[in-house]
């Protein structure tokens, strides 16, 4: 049966060759839209990631791809494995019946193998388009060129103490200390060992990732997702812009740029960044404007990859059957009513997108003075990059939708969204608090709203919605005898100015890149800061030492 399987795959391959060879239809450059991607190796990038002049192998796609194709044979296998054990028990305990009868496990298993086999395959065609090298900035970042100086973020934060205006000082006792011991952080060297991980930030960097995020964000399968968690983020935005945006003349909103950290196949970087409004020109008539520019980032080169094609993609109408895909199909076989659902496939990008970048096509044909929108991606790690004293007071709005659950040490994922965000900046967040295995911290959210407030934050909206919202598919809460849904987190805060200083310690040498280093030291963390710029702070160190002794 595993034979028949496989041949099955063979003939669908053989039938898609012309289809995978095909390159997605680009237009002329004058005309196309474009959003630029820019990559931040990690301090761990090894030589299968980089190639000797430093540039990207692009393995991580590959490897992406492998995998899900070593799962697309697990699979196979097992239903083959699984029909052959129903046959023989069907041999055995009804010799009489008919083998075809459909109320047989072994027929319908036969189907299972034959839909599998054909809706993975057309899974892997779709990813093999995705999936492919692609162009991208290596070592540098986008440059919002703000002179912003308002939130001087010194470190640790000032402390507001209101109650009695009095500082708190070092003779305040020590919390009592119940884990003595913390191992050090350990690389590690073995990638073949699926069973452990580093405890850090783990990248959403697999096909099927990729697959449940296309269903939810480029889909009409997932658009009633998107009005109950990405509408309600631009609503925010949008809302908040258009209080402040009355007391200034230029485009650009003062919420501008918007950063939109976890951002994986950037869909809602994409709805920010063509959010319109109007103004009145010099000729007092009403302009339409994009008033938000978007820097999206995410650490997976694979999401960003296929974010990539994505943005960059031109539907075209003989193209249809390409853009089909079947995102139950590579599901367990479990807490299924039936197998229907797995079958169900999905198109994309749904027509609102094509709608979109037809209208920016037509839009730049008629005028060469027309505005396009602005949108970056950065492919890199959240906390390294936007902690640095070069991020700081650069953004003036932070947009997280299903990404903060995802910190190892939820103090950084805070410290460092003050640190980029200019006075009066917003963060706008939806989402659960569902802490992922390599979370150190898991507080409620009504710890969480604290630590906000700690941070220097107020609170302008907070509340738990009252509706189930799907993570991947509206069908995930009402079919099967299990549903995987959450009612999110939702809030907007407001970055508020630092309050006067009282202590008589200066702060001002320490970063917050520094302070978050100190942690990880103590908490068993890999280093936050590249190892050139701690081997430049010893080697420095150590003359300023030699200078003393002299």
């Amino acid at each position: 049966m595993y034979l028949f399987a496989s041949l099955i795959i063979m003939i669908i391959v053989k039938a898609s060759e012309v289809v995978v060879d095909e390159d997605i239809q680009q237009q002329s450059d004058e005309e196309q839209w474009k959003a630029s991607f820019y990559y931040i190796p990690t301090q761990n990038s090894n030589e299968e990631s980089l190639d000797k002049d430093g540039l990207p192998t692009f393995n991580e796609l590959k490897v992406a791809l492998n995998k899900y194709r070593d799962m697309t044979d697990d699979i196979l296998y097992h239903l083959s494995r699984a029909h052959e054990v129903a046959s023989r028990t069907e041999e055995i305990l009804y010799p009489y019946h008919d083998t075809y009868s459909p109320s047989l496990l072994s027929l319908k298993l036969e189907h299972k193998i034959t839909n599998s086999a054909k809706t993975l395959e057309q899974n892997m065609i779709v990813l093999e388009r995705l999936l492919k090298p692609f162009p991208i900035n290596v070592g540098i970042l986008p440059n919002h060129n703000s002179d912003d100086s308002t939130n001087p973020f010194t470190f640790p934060p000032k402390n507001d103490i209101s109650n009695n205006n009095q500082c708190k000082t070092s003779s305040q006792s020590a919390t009592t200390s119940i884990a003595r011991y913390i191992a050090p952080y350990k690389e590690i060297k073995d990638k073949r060992i699926n069973d452990k991980y580093n405890g850090e930030e783990e990248p959403y960097d697999t096909a099927s990732h990729i697959l449940t995020h296309m269903t939810r964000e480029w889909t009409d399968s997932g658009a009633s997702i998107r009005r109950d968690t990405h509408d309600w983020i631009v609503d925010e935005i949008l809302s908040y812009h258009n209080q402040l945006d009355s007391s200034t003349d230029c485009q650009e909103s003062p919420l501008s740029p918007v950063l939109v950290p976890g951002a994986g196949l950037g869909r809602l970087a994409v709805d920010i960044a063509f959010t319109q409004s109007r103004r009145a020109d010099t000729n007092a008539k009403s302009q339409v404007v994009y008033p938000f520019v978007v820097e999206a980032v995410d650490n997976s080169l694979v999401m960003g990859g296929a974010a990539y094609q994505l943005f960059h993609y031109h539907h075209s109408e003989h193209d249809e059957e390409n853009l089909t895909m079947y995102p139950m199909a590579n599901d367990p076989f479990i807490n299924e009513v039936n197998s229907e659902r797995r079958w169900k496939s999905s198109v994309f990008p749904e027509d609102k997108v094509s709608d979109q970048f037809n209208h920016l096509k037509d839009m730049k044909q008629s005028s060469d003075a027309f505005q396009q929108p602005n949108i970056s991606y950065v492919i890199g790690d959240f906390v390294r990059i936007y902690a640095s004293p070069t991020k700081q007071n650069v953004y003036g709005s932070v947009a997280t939708c299903f990404f903060i659950d995802t910190a190892t040490n939820i103090y950084e994922y805070i410290l460092t969204i003050r640190n980029l965000l200019r006075t009066g900046g917003l963060w706008i967040n939806l989402g659960p608090v569902q802490w992922h295995r390599n979370a150190q911290l898991q507080p409620t959210t009504a710890e969480l709203k604290d630590l906000i407030l700690l941070a220097g934050f107020e609170i302008m909206k907070w509340e738990i919605s009252d509706k189930l919202i799907a993570y991947r598919h509206p069908d995930d809460i009402i079919v099967g005898t299990r549903a995987e849904a959450y009612r999110p987190l939702k809030f907007v805060v407001q970055l508020q100015p630092d309050p006067d200083e009282c202590s008589t310690q200066d702060h001002s040498n320490t970063s917050l890149l520094s302070s978050l280093e100190k942690v990880r030291q103590v908490t068993g963390r890999k280093s936050v800061i590249p190892k050139e710029v701690i081997d430049n702070d010893t080697s420095n160190t150590n003359s300023d030492d030699d200078d003393i002794d002299a």
